[in-house]
């Protein structure tokens, strides 16, 4: 029988799933990538697109929007909770990198309004649970912890009082590694369960189940029990695989139990698999990797996630910037909303300044202005990413790069801390063409020979390569839009936890010496799209 293959080959970790009776939607960790918190939608557990986000932002801080020499790369919002209660969709995330926990609620994924609560204290992991008239947040890393939330006249909502420690050690029949975490809670039957992740040091991801009849703590004689079960990696394109495990469940309307859980795929980061659940005679859930499960999935390189564009502007701003509360994420310049929609594949690298991008001062190009100065590619703002997508994806990009002034850097990028990119430079009023790699300190520790630049618009590529664990990454450019001239060398992609993300297509256009000027980006296209295309 043939191994159980991702239902989404790309970057889509700590996956979550709940059901309104018509669509399956998923949420999923996203760092600091902004639009905040992605919520994928599907009519069958196998094929997702992105449906919309929690907001514009996750918040405004420095950090969380590469000013004043801070970032958030590792950090941002993480492991990400979905439930539809009631006819109102509900999502719960942390941030390492505010220290607090949201709560985001809207009636409509796709169209708002989304009413926003920010509560003090970082709880990690979170997890929401119903539990009739009782709402709490389920978290804990190594614990479980149970928190009560209440909601207030305006319908946001606030701490109820303190945690409740349910279980002090999560870890099962586990001497040492990583504790369990990524809690995901439910009532089901008469029980309530909690599934988590833990790594046994020298093994591999598991998944386990914590359960009891009543949400009293072992302490206080709560009859809570935990097991293993799932301990198993499937291989994917030729990588040994290391554990599937950190979901969360979701039944079906035909009444049968799936849980959606990831498994580290290399460079190309966390990747959903989908696991089909029973329940044994004593009700506890039995999940098994069957490979009948992801019927019809996409083929390789086919997804709603990463998509060709030809920057023509959307007739309105999507439904994430629609909230109740608005005011503290919009009150500047460079983050209110400025006239350009862009489709929802993409998100900018940290939180973008709208003041220095446009899809109407060129209309059909994006354009990409300098805004401010920066040493590299890390710390460039208004960076826009797609991911890639497994096992083998490409992208490139229609390049007008009259605008540029001295110290101007341009182009497309393999990106994650060890990253490399195909860029076009200005340089005592010339320009050229160069591909650079970083370590994996994210300095740089090659550039190319540089290939003088004419012509005002160049064509530029990025292939990437995850098959049997090549995981390399390749550079071209292009005139005449048929014939690719590679530059440099290849990037041997790596998975860097000072990121904490799957590498990514990227478009970059940063100053080193003056602001003001600005490429202009005709299209984008990926797979078979980039063949045959003219400047």
């Amino acid at each position: 029988m043939s191994a159980p293959v991702p239902v989404v080959v790309a970057d889509v970790p700590d996956p979550d799933v709940t059901h309104d009776g018509r669509y399956y939607y998923m949420v999923s960790t996203t760092m600091y990538f902004a639009p905040s918190v992605p919520i994928m939608r599907s009519s069958d557990l196998v094929h997702w697109s992105i449906a919309g986000y929690t907001g514009p932002i996750l918040d405004d801080t420095d950090a969380l929007a590469l000013r004043d020499g801070r970032n958030a790369y590792g950090q941002g919002s993480w492991a990400a909770s979905i439930r539809f209660h009631e006819g109102t969709y509900h999502v719960a995330f942390a941030s390492l990198t505010t220290q607090q926990t949201y709560v985001c609620t809207t009636p409509s994924v796709e169209h708002g309004p989304w009413t926003r609560s920010v509560l003090d204290g970082y709880a990690h992991d979170p997890s929401l649970l119903f539990d009739g008239d009782d709402v709490h947040l389920v978290h804990g890393s190594g614990t479980i912890d149970l928190r009560r939330l209440r909601r207030t006249d305006d319908g946001t909502f606030i701490w109820d009082g303190p945690a409740t420690r349910l279980v002090e050690d999560a870890d099962v029949d586990q001497a040492d590694g990583l504790h369990a975490e990524g809690a995901h809670a439910y009532r089901v039957g008469d029980h309530y369960y909690v599934f988590m992740i833990q790594w046994p040091t020298g093994g591999i991801r598991q998944e386990v189940v914590w359960r009891s009849r009543s949400l009293t703590p072992q302490s206080q004689g709560g009859d809570w029990e935990g097991r293993v079960v799932l301990s198993q990696g499937v291989p994917v394109a030729g990588r040994p695989g290391g554990g599937v495990a950190q979901g969360g469940v979701v039944r079906a309307p035909d009444g049968q139990w799936y849980a959606m859980l990831f498994q580290d795929e290399g460079p190309l980061g966390r990747s959903p698999q989908l696991a089909r659940v029973t329940w044994d005679d004593d009700a506890w859930p039995v999940l098994s990797l069957d490979p009948a499960v992801p019927a019809g999935a996409p083929a390789s390189g086919a997804t709603d996630l990463l998509v060709s564009d030809d920057f023509e502007n959307r007739p309105g701003p999507a439904g994430y910037w629609s909230t109740t509360n608005a005011a503290a994420l919009t009150a500047s310049d460079e983050n209110a909303w400025n006239g350009s929609n862009l489709g929802l594949t993409w998100q900018w690298n940290h939180n973008p300044d709208n003041r220095f991008w446009s899809l109407t001062d060129r209309p059909g190009h994006l354009r990409l202005t300098t805004g401010s100065i920066a040493s590299g590619i890390l710390d460039a703002r208004n960076t826009l990413t797609q991911r890639t997508y497994g096992p083998t994806s490409a992208a490139a990009i229609s390049l007008d790069v009259s605008a540029m002034k001295d110290g101007d850097v341009a182009g497309l990028a393999a990106l994650q801390q060890k990253y490399g990119c195909v860029a076009v430079e200005m340089a005592g009023g010339a320009r050229r063409l160069v591909m650079r790699r970083a370590d994996r300190d994210g300095r740089v520790a090659f550039t190319s020979t540089p290939v003088p630049l004419t012509a005002d618009t160049v064509l530029l590529r990025v292939d990437v390569d995850f098959r049997d664990a090549v995981d390399r990454a390749s550079f071209a450019y292009s005139l005449d839009g048929a014939a690719w001239t590679p530059i440099g060398d290849d990037l041997a992609m790596e998975y860097g936890l000072d990121h904490f993300t799957g590498y990514r297509f990227a478009i970059f256009c940063y100053a080193t010496a003056q602001t003001g000027g600005h490429v202009d980006v005709d299209w984008f296209r990926v797979g078979d799209d980039i063949d045959g295309t003219r400047p």
